[in-house]
């Protein structure tokens, strides 16, 4: 029978409390977007719980949050269950480490007890699972939005011209989400299949006051808009003008283009989505090292010391976020769009996952480290060499003030000078 205090109803009260007053300030989506963090920490979780079963360790305890127990049952040897504070989750597996006493009984089924393949696929099973799920989510995605036809261009939306009430493509009656597939020039003869929006906006910016015949898929129906470019040597955007004076004719329609989704089948998405996991990796794995780089914590100090440079980065957005500034992140890319919500989270578990395998305790890692290095030590036909890890507290205690740094400091400019909305 446990011992650990159980929550009361004073505190699950304030738990539904901190939920209500989520909801009030940001709506249902900042509790939305919470829960959704909270899976992919206990996702994580999952995976060390799940290879240390399979491999025979012996894990006692699973739970979601932390703090007071609010709910709990016990199955076999293992206890499942949910505390107040919903913070992340945790699943504990006997002897982690070197230093735990452990009974003579339960040492077999230790975690350190086990062979270097064992103890690797354990400590690297929260990582795995985070590309797993950043897999899963972008295969779903594909298959339920769609995926960008990079050989297609569509109207996305409309640029304001000073002193217009409507510039010449919302004039000429054209809509946001037609799919342009071809340009005839009326005055010349000229036609231009378009095929990608570097087509389309050559064959506009050469036919500044010469009428077009754009043939556009709307609807799924063909139809024919004709529409005429104004030169923009005489047009103003939020008071600025779109071509100098000095410089030849460039023909606009006032117009924003992206590429129309296209819906793939699930097996069919799996190439795809192995590539961009596969360059999500390669990227993460290059950020991870400069996070702790001498140059970037530098930045970091010089951000929340010069309200200057902490409003430049603000703006440039070329600065690592808090978990605050994460899941303002993750509402907006919800505003956004489900599309957007789902890169980003494939992005964020990634990350989390290519962090993890930083090689520094107390991170995963840093576990990985330890039994390469007791695996490289270990002698044939000799008992299994331990490290002493009480040697790696000077170096861990240095990596934890380096997390608290970044922490404090992302923090403190993620409520003072918050990254600007990349998805608007």
């Amino acid at each position: 029978m446990s011992t650990e205090p159980r929550a009361s109803w004073k505190e699950v009260a304030l738990a539904l409390l901190v939920v209500v007053l989520m909801i009030r300030l940001g709506g249902w989506l900042l509790p939305a977007v919470i829960a959704a963090v909270l899976l992919m920490v206990v996702g994580h979780e999952l995976g060390h719980f799940l290879t240390a079963k399979w491999t025979g360790m012996k894990a006692t305890e699973f739970f979601v949050g932390f703090g007071p127990r609010i709910w709990s049952f016990r199955r076999g040897e293992t206890e499942y269950g949910i505390k107040a504070l919903p913070l992340g989750g945790y699943v504990k597996i006997t002897g982690m480490s070197s230093l735990e006493q452990l009974d003579d009984s339960d040492e077999p089924r230790s975690y350190r007890a086990q062979s270097y393949p064992r103890r690797l696929l354990v400590a690297s099973a929260g990582s795995i699972m985070h590309v797993i799920m950043a897999s899963l989510l972008l295969i779903i995605s594909y298959s339920a939005l769609g995926v960008p036809d990079s050989s297609r261009i569509q109207i996305a939306g409309f640029t304001a011209w000073d002193g217009h009430a409507k510039n010449a493509a919302q004039l000429a009656g054209i809509q946001r989400g037609d799919v342009v597939e071809r340009i005839a020039n009326l005055a010349t003869g000229r036609v231009t299949v378009v095929h990608g929006g570097s087509s389309l906006i050559d064959a506009v910016a050469v036919s500044s006051n010469e009428p077009l015949e754009l043939t556009i898929r709307r609807d799924g129906a063909v139809r024919t808009i004709t529409v005429t470019p104004v030169d923009g040597r005489t047009l103003h955007s939020g008071g600025v003008q779109l071509v100098a004076p000095s410089q030849p004719a460039h023909g606009f329609l006032g117009i924003s283009l992206e590429n129309p989704n296209k819906r793939v089948a699930p097996w069919t998405a799996v190439p795809t989505v192995a590539t961009t996991v596969g360059t999500m990796i390669k990227d993460a794995t290059l950020s991870v090292p400069k996070m702790f780089s001498p140059s970037q914590l530098g930045n970091l100090f010089q951000n929340v010391t010069n309200n200057s440079v902490g409003q430049q980065s603000a703006q440039t957005g070329d600065r690592p976020v808090s978990g605050v500034g994460a899941v303002r992140l993750a509402v907006e890319s919800a505003h956004a769009g489900p599309r957007e919500f789902i890169a980003l989270f494939a992005t964020l578990n990634i990350f989390i996952g290519v962090l993890n395998m930083f090689p520094m305790m107390p991170l995963d890692g840093g576990l990985v480290l330890v039994a390469t290095y007791e695996r490289i030590r270990t002698r044939k036909g000799q008992p299994r060499y331990q490290a002493d890890l009480n040697r790696l507290a000077p170096f861990v205690f240095l990596f934890l003030g380096l997390l608290a740094f970044i922490f404090l400091t992302t923090l403190y400019l993620d409520i003072v000078h918050p990254i600007n909305n990349p998805f608007q």
